[in-house]
């Protein structure tokens, strides 16, 4: 056979796909698959990965999220919602200790027990075994619930670390509403409402990798970097992202993702995370409220993050090196953004990052420093940095450029000090720069 006719094939078999009718979810008869939980969207997911990719309508309606919607090596796929499809996953099994525990005690004194149930693995919120990479103990343990009862917790085995009193509890198991994994290639998912199912006066717990609107992992080691094929393409759009522990949506090795117009807000992790090894990922008009973290960058490379608008927020943006190897935290640009009543700083670059660029940028009436710049070889040009709490700017490292940057009515750490950027390191370039007054100050 030809190239030429195996072109045509492939042509003619990709559009067959893309003109076929969409897989309908619906909770009435009008749809293909039917029902109100995770699993006639995973059958629709999962005739779609096998016949090549398609596209999987989820129509009007609350459906429970009981176990992630799993999405392994699909390609041309999009997941699109209806208007008021809402995916929800359900609360959060969780505990608060009364009392200190020892290592060894086979049972737990709690109070505020929330869905916890016998075989669940709770996560610990202490101390736990020494990490192998870091040489510190993780910041958990992990114990197996063998029978609950009024008040107290047995385990079916000894703890193996102790907790102190107040120690918070969580299943460690927990879904996320999407998992992406393996070769997964050009998933969209679209238009739709994803609830974490954080309610008013559920506890502050940071699940992490659990709870999140969407967790996206290629392969990869923090010893070795990716140790295979990342995820690709993955692309996040119009969605409404809300009440999560977790992340509201989280890449870890993927390749030229993107997180597009969507709204994220009350998320007690990251509202968008760039994590491990993610190289040409973006983040582009999206409005974030109320997070733990803007978007977090921890360990990428050449990623946009532009024309955001993230209101009270702990901090807007975090750009930091986790991982050993070479050329990590390069090449990123953050322009354009909005930042408005950040508690903490709006932006942090922090120390072993370089070549980013941070530029344009409004950052108004927050917590701490406005912008902490740290790293080498970085560009901080003509961002606009008002009514901070401390300094508008502080720079340190080497060889960074600060240009052309409006900083005016920040106070300062000092009184008396009218210090708008305060610049430390070796070999910075300072030029062009517009500083004011403090607030209340003369």
């Amino acid at each position: 056979m030809s190239r030429y006719v195996v072109a045509v094939v492939a042509v003619c078999a990709f559009a067959i796909r893309v003109l076929a009718e969409p897989l309908m979810v619906a909770q009435d008869d009008s749809g293909q698959f039917k029902g109100s939980d995770h699993q006639p969207i995973q059958a629709a997911i999962d005739r779609a990965a096998k016949q090549g990719g398609g596209e999987v309508v989820i129509g009007k309606g609350d459906y429970l999220i009981g176990t992630s919607l799993k999405i392994g090596a699909a390609t041309n796929l999009t997941i699109r919602g209806q208007p008021g499809a809402v995916l929800r996953l359900p609360p959060l099994p969780h505990a608060l200790s009364l009392e200190a525990a020892s290592a060894g005690a086979a049972s737990l004194r709690v109070d505020r027990v929330e869905g916890v149930m016998p075989g669940m693995r709770l996560h610990f919120v202490a101390p736990g075994k020494v990490h192998p990479f870091t040489g510190k103990p993780a910041p958990y343990f992990l114990a197996t619930v063998a029978r609950v009862e009024t008040a107290r917790l047995e385990f079916k085995a000894p703890l193996e670390f102790p907790a102190p009193a107040g120690t918070r509890l969580y299943h460690e198991d927990s879904p996320n509403i999407f998992s992406i994994r393996g070769t997964a290639e050009n998933v969209v998912i679209e238009r739709l409402t994803l609830d974490g199912g954080r309610r008013a006066g559920d506890p502050k717990i940071s699940g992490h990798i659990i709870g999140c609107g969407v967790l996206a992992e290629g392969p990869y080691s923090y010893e070795r970097g990716p140790t295979g094929t990342p995820v690709r393409r993955l692309v996040v759009l119009d969605c409404v992202i809300r009440h999560c522990f977790g992340r509201g949506v989280a890449m870890y090795s993927v390749t030229d993702g993107a997180v597009e117009r969507c709204v994220i807000e009350d998320t007690m992790d990251e509202a968008i995370d760039f994590d491990h090894f993610a190289v040409g990922c973006r983040a582009i008009g999206n409005t974030v409220a109320g997070c733990r973290v803007g978007v977090e960058m921890n360990d990428a490379n050449d990623s946009l993050v532009q024309s955001n608008r993230f209101d009270s927020c702990d901090v807007g943006i975090n750009l930091w090196r986790w991982c050993r190897q070479p050329e990590l935290n390069v090449r990123n640009q953050i322009l354009d953004n909005q930042f408005l009543k950040t508690r903490g700083s709006a932006l942090l670059i922090r120390p072993n990052t370089a070549s980013n660029v941070i530029s344009g940028n409004i950052v108004r009436g927050c917590g701490s420093v406005g912008i902490i710049l740290d790293g080498a070889h970085q560009t901080l040009s003509s961002n606009t940095v008002t009514g901070s709490a401390k300094e508008g700017i502080i720079v340190s490292g080497d060889d960074n450029v600060v240009l052309g940057n409006r900083c005016r009515d920040n106070s300062t750490a000092k009184p008396g000090q009218r210090e708008n950027i305060r610049v430390t390191g070796a070999r910075n370039r300072v030029t062009d720069n517009i500083v004011g007054s403090r607030v209340g100050r003369d």
